[in-house]
């Protein structure tokens, strides 16, 4: 009798430890995302990038913890989220509470909205500004402009670049997703860029690339734009 007893007791002991560790990874973590990119500037190229923004349609965060169950949630912007690339600037909408734990592997994704010339973005879901040195040693600004819907995926890593992302309740997470605008242009011959058509951008020769400008250089980064770009979490 007093065997059963034990064992009922140990059982119980089980239980309820296992019910209170599953409430644990219940327990929300806050997490703030920025999105920046990449401004140095590549050895041997006459590239350099100085600031753009990107126009969100929707985010998509997908968790896979060691301890417990999965975690998927996916936010849609239907107005269209603006936001600068910048590290230091986590707007409210892409604040989230995420349970704590050990993650294996975070994958954040996201789509940028599609051009409307009336917003205020300037009718592009994604814009990066830069310089661009010619040949001849002459610099002149360089403008992206994305019109069309763009699918970003990444796969987030430690601020000590593993995989491994740990998220703890008492210590709130940030994390930054950079784009790297110099990958994408890295299949642009420089003789493209030297020979480029250069249009007047509120006044300024510019060499413009979108959908109706420089298409042939358009092509070739579009190709590359779900590319190169990194999640890094810190605490």
């Amino acid at each position: 009798m007093k065997k059963n007893i034990a064992c009922l007791t140990l059982l119980l002991s089980c239980f309820f430890l296992s019910c209170e560790k599953e409430e644990e990874f219940k327990i929300p973590v806050d997490v703030s995302f920025a999105v920046d990119m990449q401004r140095e500037q590549a050895t041997g190229s006459g590239l350099r990038f100085t600031e753009g923004h990107a126009v969100l349609s929707s985010f998509e965060f997908e968790g896979d913890r060691e301890q417990a169950e999965s975690v998927h949630f996916e936010k849609e912007y239907g107005q269209g989220l603006y936001i600068p690339f910048s590290p230091n600037q986590a707007p409210g909408e892409l604040k989230f509470q995420v349970p704590q734990g050990s993650y294996r592997r975070i994958a954040i994704s996201f789509e940028t909205a599609e051009g409307d010339e009336e917003e205020e973005s300037g009718g592009s879901g994604l814009v990066v500004k830069g310089v661009y040195r010619t040949g001849s040693g002459s610099e002149l600004p360089l403008l992206f402009e994305l019109s069309s819907s763009g699918e970003f995926e990444t796969v987030a890593k430690s601020v000590s670049g593993g995989s491994q992302v740990v998220l703890k309740r008492e210590a709130p997470a940030s994390a930054t997703i950079r784009l790297n605008p110099l990958y994408w242009f890295q299949a642009v011959p420089s003789s493209s860029l030297d020979n480029a058509e250069v249009f007047e951008v509120n006044g300024v020769a510019t060499i413009l690339i979108n959908e109706e400008a420089n298409e042939h250089i358009y092509e070739i980064v579009v190709s590359r734009l779900g590319k190169g770009a990194e999640t890094v979490f810190t605490y």
